[in-house]
């Protein structure tokens, strides 16, 4: 377990968490996607507080930063982006049988691959 929190680079992760975190709240911001995201993504009924959604995107998308550090660490390009895409293609069957708009549906998904790219542009950077 040391050797593989070893191999974190903590700052790179933090970076690409922070900048896609902060993608996140503009993409479903009414600069972007908002109005017609939320049309499209049905008006249920919310049985929890807006903070424990925030929490777990905070957590997943961290994870992911995480994910993407290690498998860049090892020159690891084409599991980052089966990471994502795998993410991707799990937001986008839940989309569906959730009855989203197929607009909210691809927003949604588009917005992992976007996310993932993003994180992984910032581990080959830095």
């Amino acid at each position: 377990m040391e050797q593989f929190l070893s191999t974190i680079e903590w700052g790179t992760a933090g970076v690409s968490f922070l900048l896609a975190y902060v993608l996140g709240w503009v993409w479903y911001s009414p600069v972007m996607f908002m109005k017609k995201w939320m049309a499209g993504k049905g008006a249920g009924v919310v049985e929890h507080p807006m903070w424990m959604s925030v929490l777990a995107q905070a957590g997943a998308t961290f994870l992911l930063a995480v994910i993407i550090n290690i498998f860049m660490a090892y020159d690891n390009l084409p599991m980052s982006v089966l990471v994502t895409l795998t993410i991707a293609g799990f937001i986008k069957a839940n989309g569906m049988f959730a009855g989203k708009t197929k607009y909210a549906v691809i927003v949604e998904t588009m917005y992992v691959i976007v996310m993932g790219a993003l994180m992984i542009l910032v581990n080959t950077w830095m």
